[in-house]
């Protein structure tokens, strides 16, 4: 029986990730898929603001959009919480997928305009101005539309393969099977409020309860950790901390 589009779109990711080699660092991704058409995209210009794109801003012919998951591993995942400044581990997770994903995009890309498609890949990282630090796509708000996970109070994706990891999105023209599968929320605090330890972990108290976030204080801090780690291990672009999803009962699943 021939692959569906979808199942070729997931192997491809896979495979591409293989090429890399870290297993100290990756697992296997988690792939899925939403229509942009559906109207949470339109939703997030109120929730996160006027300047978020939706998918068909990005690519005037888009039909879906590919969403897409590297978990770290549990080393990765658990060494923030573990150490005062920055992690050299999760700096190396976090860089090295950065620049790799870049690849797993044109391997999508150029498979699916080979089929005669348009696809647009988004940036990996700082898709912000830097000044004001509003960023035109959220790879998580997508991946969540996607149903790979829900927001936790740390502002992350949880995901059947914990927070602990990148995201990352393609827009296509390509017409995929959007995923409609709901998920449960696994964060406590969500939940019934039992939890909270992201808060209190957080160095530069950027996180609250009332579900307040700090943007500014959290970046100075990412960009403290990164000119400590340039100089000490050396990394060249870790803007880093983790600690929040580091302490998460749901940073990894197994």
């Amino acid at each position: 029986m021939d692959k569906t589009l979808e199942k070729t779109i997931e192997d491809i990711i896979t495979e591409q990730l293989l090429i890399l080699n870290r297993p100290d660092l990756y697992r296997s991704p988690l792939v899925s898929f939403s229509s942009a058409d559906d109207k949470r995209y339109k939703e997030l210009k109120n929730i996160i603001g006027e300047w978020h794109l939706t998918p068909k801003e990005l690519l005037p012919e888009a039909e879906s959009i590919i969403s897409y998951f590297v978990p770290f591993t549990k080393d990765a995942a658990s060494e923030p919480k573990k150490i005062r400044e920055g992690s050299p581990l999760w700096g190396e997770a976090y860089q090295e997928i950065n620049k790799h994903f870049n690849i797993i995009n044109d391997a999508v890309s150029n498979y699916l305009i080979g089929l005669g498609y348009q696809a647009k890949a988004i940036r990996p990282t700082h898709t912000y101005d830097p000044k004001d630090l509003k960023s035109l796509w959220s790879h998580r708000s997508a991946a969540s539309i996607a149903g790979l996970g829900n927001f936790a109070a740390n502002r992350l994706l949880i995901t059947e393969k914990g927070s602990a990891g990148r995201f990352c999105t393609v827009i296509t023209s390509a017409p995929l099977k959007a995923d409609n599968k709901l998920t449960e929320n696994k964060c406590l605090y969500v939940k019934n409020k039992s939890c909270g330890l992201c808060f209190k972990i957080c160095p530069v108290k950027a996180l609250a309860g009332d579900g307040s976030f700090d943007k500014f204080a959290c970046q100075k801090e990412l960009n403290k950790n990164e000119e400590g780690l340039k100089k000490s291990v050396p990394l060249k672009s870790a803007d880093i901390c983790g600690k929040c999803i580091s302490i998460c009962p749901f940073a990894y699943i197994a």
